[in-house]
Order: structure tokens, then sequence, then C-alpha cells
């Protein structure tokens, strides 16, 4: 096991907590309609954030919810028609919170709702966190200058190597490059940082159990670069860390243009694609699997499944909002925490 590892530190008896994300989004919607959904309702789980909130819209959307405060974990009752909601601390002087309108208010209570979520899953008080959505403007008004959650997390845990990987349809992806101008990512790829993503490739699957090995690595350019005629990254950089991974015995392929690659995975070829950029990975996963795809961070000492999605600001209040994501966040995380434990207990 490594230092990363998450399986270090699940306790399979402890319950999940969900954050409530950024709460002028529809994070708190969408944790009251998926609450009972016959993919979640069978195990304990809590949600992280305010209770006043989260009272209000389970009155709007699921009224047979019963919401009540908890100050510990272990509180949390087996029975699904209890939500039980852990406020975090030291949140006192806000303003009011506008829903569809990012603030230092809102930033500062989805900054606290992971904080607690992520301290609370290094002491192993909570099996698994599975995130709602925030954003980077709200973090940063309030003080916080990361670009999402990937980033804040790995800070918060003091994780030095991390990837973002989604899951979603028939598509597994984990990028090189995340939150960053399309015209900043070939001046951030290395052959070191190539190397590490399809090493985490490799953790990512391990951690879902998945037995198929074969990892894919998309190229940069049109056409793989065409023999660099289109750009050479291709070759001083990625088919160099392909080669080098190799050598690690790590089972991965690549170079491969891009716009034939994601056809190929998507028909069970390859079992994931490491992309370069958020877009060239995202685009395709979302377009097969959106509603559906789910965030996991890979090389955390933590397990942490998110939303495929954003803030969705502009339907905050109008019941549109559709918990699909989030149900197969916490349904994947349950899934990897149980099939660990039982892989443990085998041995």
């Amino acid at each position: 096991m490594t230092a990363s590892n998450p399986f270090d530190s699940f306790n399979s008896g402890a319950p999940f907590a969900i954050t409530m994300g950024d709460p002028a989004g529809i994070g708190p919607e969408i944790i009251v309609k998926g609450w009972t959904h016959k993919d979640i309702s069978g195990f304990r789980k809590l949600v992280i954030g305010d209770i006043d909130l989260i009272s209000e819209m389970a009155r709007r959307y699921t009224p047979e919810l019963l919401v009540q405060p908890i100050q510990d974990p272990s509180e949390v009752p087996n029975d699904p028609s209890v939500l039980s909601v852990l406020a975090p601390s030291d949140l006192s002087g806000l303003e009011p919170v506008q829903p569809g309108q990012p603030s230092v208010a809102s930033g500062r209570w989805a900054y606290a709702c992971v904080k607690t979520a992520v301290d609370l899953a290094m002491e192993k008080r909570i099996a698994a966190m599975t995130t709602a959505p925030l954003t980077k403007v709200a973090l940063r008004s309030a003080g916080y200058n990361y670009p999402g959650h990937t980033e804040l997390i790995a800070a918060l845990t003091h994780t030095p190597r991390v990837g973002m990987m989604l899951v979603g349809g028939p598509l597994r992806v984990i990028l090189v490059t995340i939150h960053i101008a399309l015209r900043e990512v070939p001046g951030q790829l290395s052959i070191e940082k190539e190397v590490e993503t399809i090493r985490l490739a490799g953790e990512a699957l391990t951690l879902l159990g998945v037995q198929e090995r074969k990892i894919a690595v998309a190229a940069l350019n049109p056409h793989a670069g065409e023999a660099s005629l289109f750009g050479n990254e291709e070759e001083k950089i990625i088919f160099p860390a392909v080669m080098e991974a190799r050598s690690e015995g790590l089972d991965v392929e690549g170079p491969m243009p891009a716009d034939t690659l994601f056809h190929k995975a998507s028909r069970g070829d390859y079992a994931i694609v490491v992309a370069q950029y958020h877009d060239q990975g995202l685009i395709p996963l979302k377009l097969l699997g959106f509603g559906k795809a789910v965030n996991v961070t890979i090389g955390l000492p933590i397990l942490r499944t998110s939303v495929d999605h954003g803030t969705a600001y502009n339907i905050v209040g109008k019941g549109l909002a559709q918990p699909g994501s989030l149900i197969e966040a916490v349904r994947l995380a349950r899934s990897i925490v149980e099939r660990h434990s039982s892989t443990e207990a085998k041995h």
C-alpha cells in the first residue's frame, strides 16, 4: 500500500458524507431529491451543510423527509427517511446567501463543508465523502484561491499527486491538466506529468476493481502531430512518457489521435483514457454519460467522489435540478468501500 491509497482510510462501518457545496447553487436541492433513491437509501449517510437551507429544500421537494441536526457522524440513524445534517463550525456573522448568486458567504460555506468532510474522513469517522458542486468564483471571493474541489482537497490532505478521473457511460477518463486555460496546456505538459498520470490511471483501475488494465493515452495535436507537422508534443513528451510507463510494467498505448480514440474506448478496447486537457476528455464522456457521470479524485488518502456538473445558478429555485449524478457518485463511493472491505475480509 502507498501512503496515498484510500484503502487504509476506509471505515465501512461509518456513515457516508455528502457536502452541501455552494449553498447558492443546486447542491441542496439535488441532495434532498436524491436522498431516498433506492440505490442509496439502504445505508447510513449524512449531509454536511446548513440545516436551515436543507430543511427548506426538503419541505419544498421531499416533505416526507425528517431533517435533524447532529453533532457527530456516530449519531446518524439507520432510517432512510431521516436526513441528518452536521454543520461546520466557524461560520458565524455571515451575510445571508442569495439563491443563484455566488458570494463571500456562499464561498465560506462551500469551503467549510469540504474542510469538515476532509477532517472527518482523515479521522475515519466517515467512510467516504461525496461533494455537491461549488465554484472558483465563490471560493475566491471568500479568500480561497483554488480552481476547484480537486485542488482544494489535495491541499487539505497535503497530497502532492492527484488525478481527476471521471466515469460515465462506457468511458473512464483521467486528465493530465485540469482547470487551466487551453492556451496554457502545451506549456504544462512534461514527461514526468504524463508518466505520473498514467500511473494514476492504473491506480484508478485498481480502486474501481476493473480487471482490464489497458490504458490509452490521447495525443494533444490533430492526427497525433503527424510526424510533428502539427506540433511536436507527441514526439518529445507523450511518446517518451508512454515508453517509460511501459518499462514500469503498465499496459499502455499512445499517443493516439483523440478523434478516433474515444470511439475505440467507448466500445471497450481500453479500460481508461489519459486525456491531455479538461475538455478533450470530458466532452466525449459527458456526451455519452451526462447526468450519470461521476468524478473521482485519484491519489488521495481518502475516498472522494463528486457530481459531474456545476452549481447551475441559472436554474436555482426552479425545481429543475436532477439528482442523477449525485446518486451515482454516492453509489460508486459505497461500492468501492464495500468491495475493499469484502476483499480485506477474505484475507
